[in-house]
């Protein structure tokens, strides 16, 4: 029961080779607010360029310390000659540096475009995503990092590790007032529904950075995302706006003469749920049980709620990679580009576009957090899984709104890991041992697509009632609970 998620099919639109050409000079006409054209100031291909952001610099020295100029070099090389607009003008590595310098710092905004009473918008955050990790889905690129696999994926090579680094740097700058610069183009994306979160028809603008918008919340959410019936503990809720993708059975231990953790498996691979769930002391509760899940666009509400009333066993964020599998999509015919599958209105999808894919798997060696939840149906474990830049996986406290995060002078001085132990020391602090009702906002997700993955026990007993596939409001109905007889927590 497995799908793939495609971020990136898009509504097309028709247009002239002159309106096409008046598209190209992105924004001479527009009504909103524009970003300056991505790489306006990329150098020529003879130019010698040294990076000027400090995680450029980080890669440059990666690159030459471990000899892997010739395999960036055959990348760039790669995609250059592959007519994919923007990276397409990339030619070697020194124009690579200045993209990455650029990216760093860049302003998410939609690019927007009016012609002939007609008004046009890129998803130019997704664009960003994606083009940066085409480069990095490469094969010569691929084999310099960290195996998407459930026995060594954990173990992070140096590249992954800098890529996991790129992700925490782009975030943090996406906290600061600067990267607010373009929200006000977002009121022309209908799929991100501005009017229907906090800020309203002219609030976006009060949103201090990029961060603060991308965790929106709805302006009433009891009247706008209704919890499924709130008092019969037997229905589940989803815990976010997300589309379907499946279901798997979990297996149970078996011992010899083939030994094997209790897993899921996906294309004959074996990914065992004491490895999704990371040193839980409640790992071996979901042993023959079923494994779920979704995933969110990049325009979706990213903010997760209880999925059922109950008590927070554990509440941790899980280090691991920062990956995202992304593809080059051609439609060479007139044929092909009207039946690209989408509901999104007015977007601009050029012929050749990069679009991300989102098989089950990856989930179980990727950044996540980790809340175990005691039920009256038993136990629910449930994890929002980091994508991309969104390896920020947010705690809320309960019975608030408020985000859980380190300040600047909590993280001062800290490496990774620490400030990774510190997080987890007050979600142990302030989040475990709390009990939260159906619906209750529980974590959020800073930039990006991102999953949510869930898994219940066997005595459960559960019947997922959604169709792979379909996107469902959060708090809406995800599942029946057959169990026999109801527990106390």
């Amino acid at each position: 029961m497995e799908t793939h998620k495609s971020y990136g099919r898009l509504r097309w639109n028709p247009v002239s080779a002159r309106e096409a050409q008046h598209l190209d000079k992105q924004g001479a006409s527009s009504p909103a607010l524009q970003e300056s054209k991505f790489l306006q100031n990329l150098p020529l291909p003879s130019t010698v360029y040294d990076p000027k952001q400090p995680i450029t610099k980080k890669l440059k020295d990666l690159i030459n310390n471990y000899a892997y100029g010739g395999a960036f070099q055959s990348t760039i090389s790669t995609v250059c000659q592959q007519r994919i607009p923007e990276l397409d003008r990339i030619h070697n590595l020194y124009q690579f540096y200045y993209y990455i310098d650029t990216l760093a710092t860049w302003m998410p905004g939609l690019r927007v475009w009016e012609w002939q009473d007609n008004i046009y918008h890129e998803r130019t955050d997704y664009l960003r995503l994606t083009q940066f990790y085409y480069y990095f889905n490469q094969p010569e690129l691929v084999a310099l990092q960290s195996p998407v696999d459930p026995a060594t994926g954990a173990n992070l090579t140096p590249l992954s590790l800098w890529l996991r680094e790129f992700a925490v740097e782009w975030g943090q700058f996406l906290d600061t007032p600067e990267s607010a610069k373009y929200l006000e183009s977002y009121k022309f994306g209908p799929e991100y529904a501005y009017q229907d979160y906090n800020g309203g028809e002219n609030g976006i603008k009060n949103y201090k950075t990029f961060n603060e918008w991308f965790s929106r919340t709805f302006k009433d959410i009891d009247r706008q995302r209704p919890v499924a019936q709130p008092d019969d503990p037997r229905i589940i809720a989803f815990p976010a706006e997300s589309t379907f993708v499946g279901q798997w059975a979990i297996t149970t231990p078996a011992g010899e003469p083939m030994p094997a953790e209790s897993s899921i498996v996906v294309k004959h691979i074996e990914w065992p749920i004491p490895e999704l769930l990371k040193d839980s002391a409640y790992a071996r509760d979901f042993e023959g049980g079923i494994f779920v899940h979704s995933f969110l666009n990049v325009y979706d509400y990213h903010r997760q709620h209880a999925p059922a009333s109950g008590k927070i066993l554990e509440a941790k964020f899980i280090p691991g990679q920062v990956y995202l599998d992304v593809k080059l999509e051609v439609l060479d015919t007139a044929e092909e580009r009207a039946n690209v599958n989408s509901n999104l209105a007015s977007v601009v999808n050029p012929c050749r576009y990069l679009d991300a894919q989102d098989a089950t798997g990856y989930q179980f060696v990727q950044c996540r957090g980790l809340f175990v939840l005691e039920t009256a149906i038993g136990k629910i474990a449930i994890l929002p899984i980091g994508m991309a830049q969104v390896s920020s996986v947010v705690f809320v406290k309960p019975g608030t709104q408020e985000l859980i995060r380190l300040t600047e002078e909590e993280r001062k001085g800290k490496s990774y890991d620490e400030q990774v132990a510190l997080i987890n020391q007050k979600a142990r602090k302030e989040v475990v041992g709390k009990t939260v009702s159906k619906g209750e906002m529980i974590s959020a997700f800073l930039f990006g697509g991102s999953d949510i993955v869930m898994v219940f026990q066997r005595q459960s007993n559960v019947n997922i009632t959604t169709t792979t596939g379909v996107h469902y409001p959060v708090r809406s109905q995800y599942a029946y609970s057959n169990i026999a007889q109801l527990l106390k927590f």
